[in-house]
């Protein structure tokens, strides 16, 4: 009996004195935040290529927070944004208490609720912004923590988070969070954990007296106990889509408590993550190492028997078009109008060189001087395609 008092005591002392280190060994540190623009500030790596607006957030600024954390035996972020289900702040450690839980709000999402297969869902944060990238794939790093592991897979509950990209041109939306991009695995408790893709799930051990002697031994451990609250991490994922460049997008990140308000869960975002990762238009690329001439053919969409343009990315392409032109003013260019078989020959032709004179009219608002455009209409001459839409288009030759 004096045996085990002695080391019940043994142990109350370390785990005293493992307290006592919380003040001098804090490794995760949230600040708040006021308002949306200063989680961009964080995320956005790379201004050259990505144009960010209209950045809000919904669920209360309290679940929204800026970190910083410095571990050495553990892979973690340096820095970035939390998003939780619950208080922000409350993800700083020591993993003291297995049901840390913050009722915020009763907000709900339609779009997190399909991912939950609408079993309900509180506690909701949303950060939301609009983004032009100037190449065609972007990607972030985030990694996905939770109270409900482990005791709670399973369980009908499964909080979840949520990277929904929309192209505003085509208003279709995909959730890019996801396991290796596969779209049956979402990023929720139930899709990651010891059981399931074990190999992204990393478990935080308890901070307690009952734990001391394993934590001791285990510098990783005791590390990640002593610095984060939450039961249970994903391993650092990415998330990666590819776009139309200078195509505006919608984007939406959001996390969400599903079933109840209990267990807090959290997204943690790594700083300067949020970039382009494709490549570039080859347009720009070709104009701006033009030799002699090039004729290059263009998906500038009209409508049928007309000339007039339409289509988000009709436009896109001719802003792109018209800034190669603006920074290269040594190019000139022939616009050359087709259209299909529909109509007489002669009525093909005039529209032709309608829509062609409908491109340089564009030009010239952009600040391209009349001097340097020619055009020319084609008719139904020279067929692209036996698909009708595809040969109503206009070619342009660009030449030094």
């Amino acid at each position: 009996m004096k045996e085990n008092k002695s080391k019940l005591f043994f142990r109350s002392i370390l785990f005293t004195l493992l307290v006592l280190c919380k003040l001098s060994y804090a490794q995760l540190k949230v600040s708040p935040i006021s308002n949306a623009n200063q989680l961009m500030n964080s995320l956005l790596g790379d201004t050259e290529n990505l144009e960010v607006s209209n950045m809000t957030i919904k669920g209360g600024k309290k679940t929204f927070g800026l970190f910083k954390a410095n571990l050495i035996y553990n892979t973690f972020f340096k820095e970035g944004v939390i998003m939780s289900t619950g208080i922000a702040e409350h993800a700083e450690g020591p993993n003291d208490d297995t049901k840390k839980s913050s009722k915020i709000n009763f907000e709900s999402d339609k779009d997190i609720n399909v991912i939950a297969d609408n079993k309900g869902c509180y506690d909701t944060s949303l950060f939301e912004f609009d983004l032009i990238s100037a190449t065609d794939e972007i990607e972030f790093k985030y990694c996905f923590a939770s109270e409900e592991y482990p005791e709670y897979i399973f369980k009908n509950v499964n909080d979840v988070f949520i990277f929904l990209v929309t192209n505003t041109d085509t208003n279709t939306s995909k959730n890019i969070a996801l396991l290796n991009g596969d779209p049956n695995t979402p990023i929720t408790v139930d899709h990651i954990n010891p059981e399931v893709n074990s190999e992204y799930y990393i478990a935080n051990f308890n901070y307690n007296i009952s734990t001391i002697e394993t934590l001791l031994n285990n510098e990783k451990h005791f590390e990640l106990a002593k610095s984060i609250q939450y039961d249970g991490f994903t391993t650092v994922l990415t998330a990666k889509t590819k776009v139309i460049p200078d195509v505006k997008y919608h984007f939406k990140l959001g996390i969400s408590d599903v079933g109840d308000q209990l267990y807090d869960s959290a997204i943690f975002l790594e700083a300067n993550s949020l970039k382009s990762t494709g490549t570039k238009p080859k347009l720009l690329d070709t104009i701006n190492n033009l030799e002699t001439e090039i004729t290059l053919d263009f998906e500038i969409k009209f409508d049928t028997g007309s000339s007039k343009i339409i289509g988000a990315h009709s436009f896109s392409l001719l802003d792109a078009i018209s800034k190669a032109l603006l920074n290269k003013t040594e190019v000139n260019i022939n616009i050359i109008g087709h259209t299909d078989v529909v109509g007489t020959n002669l009525d093909n032709k005039k529209l032709s060189l309608s829509r062609a004179n409908a491109v340089r009219d564009y030009f010239i608002i952009k600040g391209i001087s009349n001097s340097r455009i020619n055009t020319n209409g084609m008719g139904e001459e020279q067929m692209k395609s036996s698909i009708s839409k595809d040969n109503r288009r206009v070619e342009i030759v660009f030449s030094k």
